[in-house]
Order: structure tokens, then sequence, then C-alpha cells
């Protein structure tokens, strides 16, 4: 009977490590939507940010300097995109 005692104990550890896992799996997920959900927050300020500089009211320096980098981002991301329609014109 100790055969069958020591397959039983088994098969629920093995039982016992599979429902952990996916409840792991399960939580690990709901960490990811969530820290999404925060960086979603935190875009949004920057951008409220971003918004109130192209106004020109006044900013802390590290807020201009951020924004100093995300014009010339959007600069590059224009160079980039005439880039990609001037290859695509191209083909035509």
């Amino acid at each position: 009977m100790a055969f069958f005692d020591d397959l039983k104990t088994a098969a629920t550890t093995a039982g016992k490590l599979s429902k952990d896992t996916l409840e792991t799996t399960k939580l690990k997920g709901e960490v990811v939507l969530e820290e999404r959900d925060m960086n979603r927050a935190f875009a949004k300020i920057g951008k409220y940010y971003y918004d109130i500089a192209l106004q020109g009211l006044d900013l802390p320096d590290e807020v201009k300097d951020l924004v100093s980098e995300i014009d010339e981002h959007k600069e590059r991301i224009d160079v980039l995109n005439r880039q990609i329609n001037h290859i695509k014109d191209n083909k035509m």
C-alpha cells in the first residue's frame, strides 16, 4: 500500500504545483496589465505637460529639455516617414 500512498502524494503535489503555476501565471498577467495602464497614465501626464509647453507656459527646465527631446524625435519620425513615402512612390 505504500506505493499507492506515494503515488497519491505525488499526484496531489503535482496537482498543487499545476494550480500554483496557473495562479502565478494569471497574477503575472494581471501585473503586466496594471503596469501597462500605469504607463498609459504616465504618458497622459507627459502629454499634458507637453501641450502646456506648446502653449508657451512656463515649465521647469527639466520639462523643457524633455519637450525639446520629444520635438527632436518628432522631426526624426517625419524624416523617416518621408523616406518611407519616397520608397513607396518609386515602387509604383
